[in-house]
């Protein structure tokens, strides 16, 4: 079994602290980013992995623009400018350039197993659930947000740590790469590049497997850490999610 095929809770904690040394030895003293995902596909940003109605460029300001003018009656918090409107649109679903991760790797792992494993195209096999570890370094990170928007295509992916305009964003320890859209050559179309497949970031990721087998034993395990939708999900939402789950059992649970 490879170091990276994680079983238990204490797999990946002790996996994740391997990682960090590793980093500390090579004199990387940022803090470790992490996303759960239930089944192996790219780290693609939502608005690149749906078919639009339109060109890229011009549905994404035009959904951002929609969604400020309609939201505004369901903000917990104002949003000061673009960033903090698309951190919030993010959180709520909205297709964006950003792709969501977190500091705490014990919510990443939850996100992986908070339901059971889904199956393959094939309709037979289960999808196994990663836990993406990104070692970023202080350069990939954006560190000023007042003379930049987040549709400036000048610089390359970064790292946006948000404002806390959000209960969800502070519950999850929310951070988001913010991908940066690819002009198209020729006959091709407006893209976003995989994080996996991105020079810069290609080589700072690692990738801890979930086998379906362990989901739920992993999901109990995250629970007695507190670790659950209540926690993640400050809301009634989230509540009775967790609750549903306590006292009903799913799909791959005896």
């Amino acid at each position: 079994m490879s170091k990276n095929t994680i079983t238990t809770v204490a797999d990946f904690v002790s996996r994740v602290a391997e990682i960090k040394k590793e980093q500390l030895g090579l004199g990387n003293k940022s803090d470790l980013l992490f996303r759960g995902q239930p089944c192996d596909k790219p780290l693609l940003p939502k608005l690149g992995r749906i078919t639009l109605k339109g060109k890229l460029p011009t549905v994404e300001k035009l959904l951002l623009s929609k969604f400020d003018r309609a939201s505004l009656p369901f903000r917990e918090f104002e949003p000061k400018n673009n960033w903090d409107l698309l951190a919030l649109a993010q959180h709520h679903g909205l297709p964006t350039r950003l792709l969501d991760w977190t500091s705490s790797s014990l919510a990443a792992l939850w996100f992986a197993v908070r339901n059971p494993a889904e199956k393959k195209d094939d309709g037979k096999k289960l999808e196994n659930g990663v836990v993406w570890v990104l070692s970023a370094v202080v350069d990939d990170f954006r560190l000023n947000t007042k003379h930049t928007g987040p549709f400036d295509n000048k610089s390359r992916t970064r790292i946006f740590r948000p404002k806390a305009i959000s209960s969800r964003i502070v519950a999850q320890s929310g951070v988001f790469t913010v991908h940066r859209l690819q002009k198209p050559t020729g006959d091709k179309k407006f893209k976003f590049v995989p994080l996996e497949k991105n020079r810069n970031y290609k080589n700072k990721l690692a990738k801890l497997i979930i086998p379906p087998s362990a989901f739920s034993s992993i999901r109990s395990e995250l629970n007695m850490m507190n670790a659950n939708a209540a926690l993640l999900f400050p809301d009634l939402d989230g509540l009775c999610a967790h609750l549903l789950w306590r006292y009903s059992k799913l799909q791959d649970e005896t």
